[in-house]
């Protein structure tokens, strides 16, 4: 099975059909999504494409990008593109395998397939018999496509996994930001294109010739990574740039079975994957990697450090990670994805091509402890373009508002401790609160960013008092709801009703850092109506 030239991947259609197609017919005006099982899958398929896009297909230029937006690519097109890498994407067969290791590796481990999965329990969990809530047992066979898909989302998101089993090359559980458009309507391909970077905006000029694995690891032996020295630097020579999208850490051999149904897919198949072969010390990808399609961050206080990924954490992703997502922040340390940051720097061109009302940031990615996921997270939010120059003056403002929310945050959380619990035992997780206050003031937030923007666009360096005045009072009025329906809903005779009325009259004072309240001429003494 050739990823690049059968049909393999499922999409959908303007009119709500499903097609199962080839890679070169993406440019096809009537598909408009792709189809997976999965939400890991599904943003990994999304990776998939726009990375064989960056590879085979890379424009020159604005004018070349532009030219394909207006007009995609036709099948014969891609085609053509796909045949200089065709190659490297065969499934099966003697030779060298799509993110599998060159090597047959007989001897090695046989694994069950589920455990290609992220969140499938380890064996630990097994042996324990703690599986509570994602089973054992749910996938045991896969169909080609989708062991492919599984197979590529381990490699790109690959955590740790014991001693010698290697995490990708963002690390494990990393982010992802792609610029997504809202209009349904848009053909996949353009929504895809929006994420491919020209030649002028990057160092990924694709070599020659896609023989000697330098973009495509599995073309030659692994690296194996069990002595110091072996790790893998973008400067090697032997490596090249375009290896972000394609890197495998994890040593693996998918084994083909019998004919049956795929667990996830429900499709038939005459071959289904049921194992697979697996090695420690695959490749060990190390130094000043920086995935075009993630967000990173440096210790502002260490500027000449490397850069790490963002990763997914409990609490979800939401606006207080926005600015960071979209803007490059050197008080914050944030670096924003490369094709975040290339297209934000092109308002001008949004708006010649009808975007720039309709044009968002999708984040998604894992939560990982180690080995273990603890829960997906995704969330799609407004984009907004700036030039350079003013983009780290609006991500600093809007760093101070978030500083803003997460001390009424706190203090809400601290009203609601000191109700329920006063001196007593702590301990439990309400982390709950934070999430409802988060998810609450959202939409206020983004008025102010949008506020700020215009702001900034008529030459003023930040937004009015008046205007900070109303994000403060949103974030204490949506604080003191929260509390009164969590808190004070209760019997009224509640014996500790002094104890939460005083708790509700602290909240009432929510304190601000001085310098955020001299800055916007807020009154220190001033508490919300209520």
């Amino acid at each position: 099975m050739n990823l690049c030239t059968e049909p393999w991947l499922t999409f959908k259609t303007i009119h709500d059909e499903q097609v199962v197609l080839p890679l070169k017919d993406i440019g096809r005006g009537d598909l408009v999504d792709i189809v997976m099982p999965r939400q890991d899958f599904y943003g990994a398929s999304w990776q998939f494409l726009i990375g064989i896009l960056q590879t085979a297909f890379a424009p020159e230029d604005d004018s070349e990008w532009l030219e394909h937006y207006e007009s995609p690519p036709t099948s014969a097109d891609l085609e053509s593109a796909l045949d200089k890498i065709t190659h490297a994407f065969e499934l099966f067969g003697d030779g060298p395998r799509f993110m599998q290791d060159l090597s047959p590796l007989d001897g090695a481990t046989s694994v069950g397939i589920s455990s290609l999965l992220i969140d499938a329990p380890g064996g630990n969990t097994l042996k324990l018999n703690t599986d509570h809530f994602i089973k054992r047992g749910n996938v045991e066979q896969l169909s080609p496509a989708m062991a492919a898909m599984a197979l590529f989302t381990l490699q790109i998101n690959a955590p740790g996994g014991g001693q010698g089993h290697r995490t990708g090359l963002r690390g494990g559980g990393p982010l992802t930001t792609l610029a997504v458009s809202s209009d349904p309507a848009l053909s996949l391909f353009r929504k895809l294109w929006l994420n491919v970077l020209t030649l002028e905006d990057s160092d990924l000029a694709p070599p020659d010739r896609f023989e000697d694995g330098a973009v495509f690891p599995w073309l030659t032996p692994t690296r194996v990574s069990d002595k110091k020295g072996s790790e893998v630097y973008l400067h090697d020579e032997e490596v090249h740039p375009l290896q972000h999208y394609w890197a495998m850490p994890r040593r693996i051999r998918l084994t083909q079975g019998r004919a049956g149904e795929c667990d996830l897919s429900g499709v038939e198949t005459d071959s289904l994957v049921t194992h697979y072969h697996t090695q420690n010390y695959g490749a060990n990808y190390s130094g000043a990697w920086k995935h075009p399609l993630t967000p990173y961050r440096i210790d502002p206080k260490k500027p000449e450090s490397e850069p790490f990924s963002i990763k997914g954490q409990p609490g979800g992703i939401g606006y207080r990670q926005w600015h960071q997502f979209l803007f490059q922040n050197e008080n914050e340390g944030a670096i924003p994805a490369l094709v975040i940051n290339s297209l934000g720097s092109k308002e001008v061109w949004l708006e010649d091509i009808g975007l720039i009302d309709n044009i968002g940031v999708w984040v998604f990615g894992f939560d990982m402890d180690n080995m273990k996921a603890r829960s997906w997270h995704e969330s799609k939010m407004p984009f907004l373009p700036l030039p350079p120059e003013k983009a780290q003056r609006f991500s600093n403002e809007l760093a101070l508002h978030v500083e803003a929310a997460k001390t009424a945050c706190s203090a809400l959380r601290r009203a609601c401790k000191d109700a329920w619990f006063g001196n007593g035992d702590t301990r439990g997780d309400l982390g709950f609160i934070d999430d409802r206050f988060w998810s609450e003031t959202e939409p206020a937030f983004f008025r102010l960013a949008y506020d700020l923007k215009e702001s900034m666009q008529a030459g003023a360096e930040k937004i009015s008092p008046q205007i900070c005045r109303s994000w403060v009072n949103a974030l204490q009025n949506t604080a003191l709801a929260i509390f009164d329906e969590r808190v004070l809903s209760a019997d009224s005779h509640d014996p500790h009703l002094r104890r939460k009325i005083e708790a509700r009259r602290n909240l009432k004072f929510i304190k601000y850092k001085g310098d955020y309240l001299k800055r916007y001429q807020l009154d220190t003494k001033r508490k919300v109506a209520s």
